[in-house]
């Protein structure tokens, strides 16, 4: 009896150590814009600045589209889950004033643009989004909201891009018609001239291209153009002139005419692949995303040492924004395998991870069965939490821990979901010499549950809620003579949290746990009765140390009623914990936790107090997407008024978890 209930107390704290839910699951993902024409570095560091709670983070901009093109990258908030209110944020350069910002409404990843002035903000909204910058100059501060939208808001905006995109077509026609009629119309002007005039002009011609080149490589871009255009003018013959001012007119910002252009310049062999390379970043510039990365993914094709790896790289941009998570990670693993540049390098690895985080997002809203699987080692320096001078046998194990569980959800709304959950984990217990030991094997539960997981969201006095009820089932097996395992103690009972964003970094949660838990074994009687009601109520308020939500500090305080049948299982237990989450070393998720707990049994025939003190190290990181390791050091004690109750521990903990998700439609 008392190896039972031991055996399964052991079970509990191994487990506990990484069961805590911080509930920082909510993400808004940012792709973020800086409009800087100047040119100059590649990447540059940004700030993000959350005016609520003044938490801040770093982001690493890279130069997209060449020289003069625009820096981006992306970005991801974590929320509270249920906490839907827009975030207001600032962008800076590291010591700087901030930028002007703004909210292009539309699409799954919110995109930020930002400007240097409040005039280049104003004139982004007129030309681009056909709308006004009311009161600019009114804030002290540039700002931007980034708001999680409504599916309906999404589709409406999907709409409107949509018959954008047919207006861009049907312009990007006209233009190129109108080009090839403006140079027909020329070439029949050539045509009428003298061999001695054509060729005075040619020579002009070449003459202008020789300074445009000067200007060119100075990246006087505006003045090149000019000159480019001007030679073209006088010698519309020359294929070689279309293709240098098509290149020119993309570098000053004219992208249209540039398609245009390019499109009726005629070049070598050498150039043609260089030539597609700018077709397809003015497309990405005109919002053609579709077309924009087909031609990206060609040029890929082609393997060539420096445009491939670059084309790969803007590729899998498109490709995270349209949330196409599998070819986004293809596109990033080509620019790791064959990009000669570090600093490429080291943004696709960093876009890696955020396409891992974004796919597991996306996917979770629309998962509708979930397979996962679990085994790990556990080296266990008491496993009967016994004091050793009481058993005659060695109390360390190496022990096996394994199992799986499946969770299907029936309903799911943007606000609500309600699925069933069955699983099953079992331990298998040797001494340290890898042999079978019965009394050590004592401990090993196998345990079987099902529950009835429901969450929904609301509003309540202009507040979001959280709200998530369990009601479970388990049964677990034990052999506390040896032998056969068999049903030791059934439970049935209901656990509910209710959870609520008080500020940005800041969520209040308490959750309720009830339960009846019924002893099967043959000396649970009397007083010695284990059957029990059990009641407890946890408070967990937790803080957002950072924007990323990397780093949090989680209280939880507890207290719980054992209601035993019999005297000397009956216990109030009050407990306070501390875990510290935060990124540690080699990509690794860490957290340190502390616990103290006192577990009174004042109606015992013999009363008596334990305390139990843990302090707990885990670390966790996914190998893949779908498989995660965590390894984890605990070192319990266990100190009783009765000497025979006194115990000390260390636990070494690996576990590798593997999940497999079925998407509804």
């Amino acid at each position: 009896m008392k190896l039972a209930a031991l055996g399964l107390a052991g079970t509990l704290i191994v487990n506990s150590a990484y069961a805590l839910d911080a509930r920082i699951s909510q993400t808004q993902s940012l792709e973020i814009e800086l409009q800087d024409g100047e040119g100059g570095a590649d990447a540059r560091p940004l700030r993000v600045r959350d005016a609520e709670s003044g938490k801040m983070a770093q982001v690493m901009l890279n130069r997209r589209g060449g020289a003069g093109g625009p820096l981006t990258g992306f970005f991801i908030i974590q929320f509270f889950i249920g906490d839907n209110r827009p975030r207001v944020l600032e962008f800076a350069a590291p010591g700087k004033a901030p930028y002007y910002a703004y909210a292009v409404p539309g699409g799954a990843v919110q995109r930020i643009v930002l400007f240097k002035s409040a005039d280049e903000l104003a004139k982004f909204v007129a030309e681009n989004e056909k709308t006004t910058a009311k009161n600019l100059g009114a804030k002290p501060a540039p700002t931007a909201t980034a708001k999680v939208m409504s599916p309906q808001t999404i589709r409406r905006l999907e709409k409107q891009d949509r018959e954008q995109k047919r207006v861009q077509e049907k312009t990007q026609l006209m233009l190129e018609e109108e080009q090839a009629k403006q140079r027909a119309a020329l070439l029949e002007q050539q045509a009428a001239l003298s061999a001695a005039e054509k060729k005075r002009k040619k020579e002009e011609a070449t003459a202008l291209v020789n300074e445009a080149d000067k200007l060119y490589t100075q990246k006087n871009f505006v003045e090149a153009e000019k000159k480019y255009a001007a030679a073209v003018d006088l010698d519309p013959e020359s294929d070689s002139y279309y293709y240098r001012y098509g290149v020119s007119l993309y570098k000053v910002g004219n992208h249209n005419k540039s398609l245009a252009t390019l499109s009726m310049a005629d070049v070598p062999m050498e150039l043609s692949l260089e030539k597609d390379y700018y077709v397809a970043l003015n497309l990405l510039k005109l919002k053609d995303y579709d077309k924009a990365r087909k031609k990206l993914i060609d040029i890929r094709s082609e393997n060539d040492p420096v445009l491939s790896p670059t084309a790969s790289f803007f590729a899998g941009n498109i490709e995270m924004q349209q949330q196409k998570f599998p070819e986004a990670r293809t596109s990033m693993e080509y620019v790791l395998d064959n990009s000669q540049d570090p600093q490429m390098d080291r943004a696709a690895e960093d876009l890696l991870a955020q396409i891992d985080k974004l796919q597991s997002f996306y996917e979770s809203k629309k998962e509708k069965y979930r397979f996962t699987g679990f085994i790990g080692a556990i080296y266990d320096g008491n496993v009967l939490n016994v004091a050793e001078n009481n058993v005659s046998t060695d109390v360390k194990a190496y022990r096996l821990n394994f199992g799986a569980s499946a969770l299907a959800i029936w309903n799911r709304t943007p606000t609500s979901d309600f699925g069933t959950q069955i699983g099953v984990s079992d331990y298998y217990s040797t001494d340290t010499s890898f042999k079978d030991n019965a009394t050590l094997q004592t401990a090993d539960p196998l345990q079987f549950d099902l529950s009835l997981p429901f969450h929904k969201e609301f509003e309540y006095a202009k507040r979001s809620l959280n709200w998530e009820l369990v009601p479970t089932y388990k049964s677990i097996f034990m052999s506390p003579t040896g032998g056969t395992r068999k049903e030791a103690i059934s439970s049935l009972g209901v656990n509910t949290t209710l959870s609520a964003p008080i500020q940005s970094d800041f969520l209040m949660a308490g959750r309720l746990d009830v339960s009846h838990e019924r002893s099967l074994l043959a000396t649970s009687v009397g007083d010695d009765d284990q059957t029990a009601l059990r009641y407890g109520f946890t408070l967990l308020p937790t803080w957002i140390l950072d924007l990323k939500g990397e780093k949090s500090l989680t209280l939880d305080a507890s207290y719980l009623i054992n209601q035993a049948e019999g005297r000397n299982y009956r216990y109030k237990r009050s407990a306070l914990g501390l875990t510290y989450a935060f990124p540690a070393w080699w990509k690794f998720n860490g957290s340190l936790r502390g616990e103290y707990s006192s577990q009174n049994y004042d109606e015992a025939t013999s009363p008596r107090i334990d305390t139990n003190p843990i302090v707990t190290a885990a670390f966790n990181k996914d190998l893949k997407r779908n498989v995660n390791m965590l390894l984890s050091l605990q070192y319990n004690v266990g100190d009783s008024d009765e000497d025979s109750y006194d115990y000390n521990k260390f636990v070494v903990t690996s576990l590798f978890t593997f999940t497999h998700s079925i998407l509804g439609k």
